[in-house]
């Protein structure tokens, strides 16, 4: 399923990713957050969140964009429901240096790279081992060619093995190193499309 999904399928979205990708900064920010992340991401120009739907349950996901500021743009347009998800992290000093350390990186110089990006990809524990995440990749991939785009990036932290493997068998190849957050390296990757 693809294009402007419901509100329940971006609070199950968030879900996923606060259960699945919890050592990252996005999560710590909660399922509210979230929720309003990938609402943005789904109708943000040049942005894309693709779902892999069983019944009524999301059993995977996947996003991409060509660029984050489409994004927070799109987050912008609600700003009292943005300040609200926010509220309970507004508090902590890390918050503020991470989120420096996110808009560095949108504004950081990878002229040599892609603009486009996948984002973030999560199959849910119960359906992982049946082709769903190499089904949504290769989707992304569908998704970036008929929009035109010949690579996208891919950002993996370096401690990450499982989503390294994984990459390298989708046929992505390392580029460098970058580092995000303060002493966590990630590895960057290019997907030729």
């Amino acid at each position: 399923m693809s294009g402007k999904h419901t509100q329940d399928i971006y609070r199950q979205v968030a879900g996923l990713h606060v259960e699945n990708l919890n050592k990252g900064f996005l999560s710590t920010l909660g399922e509210g957050f979230l929720t309003l992340m990938y609402h943005a991401i789904d109708h943000a120009d040049g942005s894309v969140l693709l779902v892999e739907i069983d019944g009524t349950t999301v059993s995977g996901f996947v996003s991409g964009t060509g660029g984050m500021k489409r994004i927070y743009g799109q987050m912008l347009r609600h700003p009292i429901r943005l300040g609200l998800a926010l509220l309970p992290s507004v508090f902590s000093l890390g918050f503020y240096k991470r989120c420096i350390e996110i808009f560095q990186y949108g504004n950081a110089d990878m002229s040599d790279l892609p603009d486009e990006e996948l984002l973030s990809i999560v199959v849910a524990p119960q359906y992982r081992g049946k082709k769903v995440s190499e089904n949504l990749y290769s989707r992304l991939r569908e998704h970036f060619s008929h929009a035109g785009v010949k690579a996208f990036k891919i950002m993996v932290g370096k401690e990450l093995n499982t989503a390294h493997r994984f990459y390298q068998r989708m046929g992505a190849q390392p580029v460098g190193e970058y580092e995000l957050h303060e002493g966590a390296k990630s590895v960057l990757y290019v997907q030729q499309v």
